[in-house]
């Protein structure tokens, strides 16, 4: 089976933090955010890939250049003018084309078995599953009943209530070609609504690590909150890709007199003497000076 990675959005809500790193290089406990993607992939026996770019795509090539695609066999579908989700696939429908295939979000940190949704995939029948997880009180966007998606951003009005999310990730058959569109468009709105109609998408409900990343604040938490959580991720993202995430990266300089409290340290960002440094992220090459205060903060 292949895989389809979301890589093209402009990231409109993270600038401007997006006007320099496109949105998958953004980096999570010191690691790139597609990174996180890859990792469950390799995980699942999945070893080819389509990654459609836009926005920066130059840093995204030469991210995967310089890691020698992480081993992967890796197709880019380059988007001169951006495509949307629905477009953005249905451009790489010859490179999918020969049977099912995931589909996977680069902005969202999983923690999550794909295999398992595979297995659903292949065990229920239907045209497609999504993967969703348990929503906030009064935020869900996905309507579920009895394994079955029913409803979506309320698009068909149903009776069901919202009660999860989407967590980014989708196993789907080559039948979602049939209704999306090659200009800007939503997957959501053409090819996932279409399957729920014809009540042909399964759901997989999951309590797995699902943070996405889509705002500043969503994207510093996602530094933040997650830091106890590397035990778990580092040793299989290393055996899988290569990479190491860290809490502060082997090029980062920290005074011996600096108050340093759950922040994560890009690869050469320095902290002075005396400094106070809180629940922050710093990116590479960021400074915060001698007895200076930075709570809360994205530093770059």
């Amino acid at each position: 089976m292949k895989a389809f990675v979301l890589a093209a959005g402009k990231g409109e809500r993270l600038r401007p933090l997006t006007d320099i790193l496109p949105k998958p290089l953004a980096p999570v406990l010191n690691v790139p955010a597609i990174c996180y993607a890859l990792t469950r992939l390799r995980l699942a026996g999945i070893n080819e890939v389509v990654i459609n770019i836009h926005h920066l795509a130059d840093r995204i090539l030469r991210f995967f250049k310089e890691h020698d695609d992480f081993g992967f066999t890796v197709h880019f579908s380059h988007e001169p003018l951006i495509l949307g989700t629905g477009g953005g696939l249905a451009e790489c429908r010859s490179l999918l084309s020969d049977g099912p295939f995931l589909y996977v979000n680069s902005d969202t940190i999983l923690d999550l078995d794909l295999q398992s949704i595979i297995d659903v995939f292949n065990e229920s029948g239907c045209l497609g599953v999504m993967a969703v997880h348990p929503a906030d009180a009064g935020s869900g966007r996905v309507a579920v009943a009895e394994g079955m998606v029913k409803d979506l951003r309320g698009i068909l009005g149903s009776n069901q209530i919202p009660s999860y999310d989407f967590s980014g990730v989708a196993v789907l058959s080559q039948e979602i070609f049939k209704y999306l569109r090659h200009d800007f468009s939503d997957i959501v709105e053409t090819g996932f609504i279409s399957l729920v109609k014809r009540d042909e998408m399964c759901s997989f409900i999951h309590n797995a690590l699902c943070h996405d990343i889509g705002t500043l604040e969503s994207y510093r938490r996602a530094n933040i909150e997650r830091m106890k959580i590397i035990d778990n991720i580092a040793p299989s993202m290393r055996a899988a890709i290569g990479i190491n995430p860290s809490i502060a990266a082997e090029g980062a300089r920290i005074d011996a007199s600096a108050t340093v409290i759950s922040s994560i340290v890009g690869d050469g960002a320095y902290i002075g003497a005396d400094s106070f440094v809180y629940e922050s992220v710093l990116l590479p090459g960021a400074r915060v000076g001698a007895n200076e205060r930075c709570e809360r903060r994205i530093v770059w």
